[in-house]
């Protein structure tokens, strides 16, 4: 179990590994003093100040947000100018008249130069424009659900390394307490032994049992170990400034918890809440905007243009070289008339794009039905397990206490004080491990339900 739990930590650390420095908070969170425990909650914050795909997203909000500025700068008009010079190699030359009176005009000059400032209101596009701001509207909307469905996911791994620390410290506890219990044990075998009440082999039993009990005694605190170093680099925080933090939370089952939530109710809560089914009814609703933006290849554009400038030489006064300025107002129409079918084509691939969108969009809701039965089946049985566990230890106590007892009266076996120390420590076990279950149950119930 422990070596499983191991597994899952590291499977969850290379998940969200990406983190900065914890010098570099930039004051979004705060670190606790060494002396200091460290609470779920304040883990969290930690987190989600440190890790870098939090911040990748928060950044993806600015990208959003320039994208719509991008669209929306279309729908108006544009000033834009140039300038130019070109010098001719020669230019022609016109003579009019005869004899001594003739006279040679140039039809221009070889030194040429304008300049010229543009103004452009697109007037009708087909729909272009308005479709591409919607669509970096739901773009918007696509980036800030990917945010929240990041935020969720961290964390519910914080939340379940945390668990699992809680976990391993529990069974280190178990672990310590079996051994103290078989060392009182031995003592008691040493003075029966002294005294001709005991046998050497079960003096050597019992010493068997100890250093057992001793081996998982370590391992488990070695396993204590490796969960708290995955833990504090899951978070965030440099093992060095972590090594002497303390959590203050502790695995439990508050008395109001124990009613199973309603699944109806909390799938309702999943189809209202879940960023990823969000984000797949924004992607349908994108898709019918780059339909839209397809058509709009095939339908007319209109654009008024005006235009003014300085040029020489002008061409208001008719063979002269003058500077003289020039203004015109233009209503530019335009069409695509045939491209071989490639507008119809670019419409039907953007067509079939909306239909997986759309599967996909199902496939999400059927996937949510899964997970949210799933965690409310899982709530309902670490609840019977807790109180079946609770129930179990308190007997298993007495039983041992009984045992210990007739053991010193002749009346049971040491075989079977053994056997009841072994049940108080598989039921104390399972008892953490029923409370683990709980948590991370209702940690997973609100990932999944997208709290």
């Amino acid at each position: 179990m422990i070596k499983n739990t191991i597994v899952l930590m590291v499977i969850a650390f290379t998940a969200i590994s990406l983190f900065l420095p914890a010098d570099e908070l930039d004051g979004k969170s705060s670190i606790p003093q060494a002396e200091s425990g460290l609470s779920l909650e304040q883990s969290i914050e930690i987190a989600l100040a440190n890790n870098r795909q939090v911040l990748i997203a928060r950044e993806g909000m600015n990208y959003a947000d320039e994208r719509l500025n991008e669209a929306n700068a279309r729908k108006y008009p544009t000033l834009s100018s140039t300038a130019s010079y070109t010098r001719l190699d020669g230019v022609s030359s016109m003579v009019v008249g005869g004899g001594p009176t003739a006279t040679t005009y140039k039809m221009g000059d070889v030194n040429n130069a304008k300049g010229e400032l543009s103004i452009k209101q697109p007037i009708y596009s087909g729909g272009r424009i308005s479709a591409g701001v919607e669509a970096a509207i739901l773009g918007k909307s696509v980036q800030s659900n990917q945010k929240d469905d990041i935020v969720n996911r961290v964390v519910f791994l914080v939340k379940k390394a945390y668990y699992d620390v809680l976990l391993n410290e529990a069974i280190v506890d178990v672990n310590r307490k079996s051994e103290s219990l078989t060392k009182a044990h031995l003592d008691d075998i040493q003075k029966m032994l002294s005294q001709g009440l005991s046998s050497k082999y079960e003096l050597l039993r019992v010493q068997v049992q100890l250093t057992n009990i001793r081996a998982m005694r370590i391992q488990s605190e070695t396993n204590l170990q490796n969960v708290r170093l995955l833990f504090f680099s899951t978070i965030g925080l440099p093992l060095e400034r972590a090594e002497s933090l303390k959590l203050t939370d502790k695995l439990s089952m508050p008395v109001g918890d124990k009613d199973v939530p309603e699944h109806s109710a909390k799938l309702e809560d999943a189809f209202h809440n879940r960023s990823d089914l969000k984000i797949a009814q924004l992607r349908i609703d994108m898709q019918k905007q780059s339909i839209v933006l397809a058509e709009s290849e095939g339908k007319p554009a209109f654009n008024l243009m005006w235009n003014f400038g300085y040029e020489y030489p002008s061409r208001k006064v008719f063979l002269t070289q003058e500077w003289g300025d020039y203004q015109n107002i233009m209503a530019v129409a335009s069409m695509p008339v045939f491209e071989w079918g490639r507008i119809t084509s670019r419409i039907r691939q953007e067509e079939s794009l909306l239909k997986q969108a759309e599967i996909a969009e199902i496939d999400i809701r059927e996937r949510i039905k899964l997970e949210v039965r799933q965690s409310v089946s899982s709530i309902r049985d670490s609840v019977v397990l807790i109180e079946t566990q609770s129930e179990n230890i308190k007997q298993a106590e007495e039983g041992l206490r009984l045992a210990e007892v007739g053991y010193k009266n002749g009346v049971n076996t040491q075989l079977e004080v053994m056997d009841t120390q072994m049940a108080l420590d598989t039921a104390s076990k399972n008892y953490v491990q029923s409370l683990y279950q709980y948590n991370l149950a209702k940690a997973n119930l609100d990932l999944v339900t997208g709290k």
